[in-house]
């Protein structure tokens, strides 16, 4: 499980990982800050490219969870958002 946390005044952003085992229990956790990204949606994405770098130190892990709509929508259709291509 990712999240990224924004707001427009802070000068940092947040990012939270979980890894979970197969019956729900927390394993390893993740949290740090770095300077605010440019919106709450590049918050997110930050989050899932952290996550995706500690995961492969860890685990062969495939699945990741997200509570974020506009994410899930970039991921099934990265066409969609040309503005994130980069990313």
């Amino acid at each position: 499980m990712i999240d990224g946390s924004w707001t427009p005044t802070a000068q940092f952003s947040g990012c939270q990982w979980i890894w979970m085992d197969n019956i729900g229990n927390a394993q390893l956790i993740g949290t740090r800050n770095h300077v605010r990204r440019e919106s709450p949606v590049h918050s997110e994405v930050e989050a899932l490219q952290w996550t995706m770098q500690n995961m492969l130190q860890h685990s062969t892990c495939q699945s990741f969870g997200a509570d974020c709509k506009e994410l899930i929508d970039m991921i099934k259709e990265p066409r969609a958002w040309p503005s994130f291509a980069t990313e």
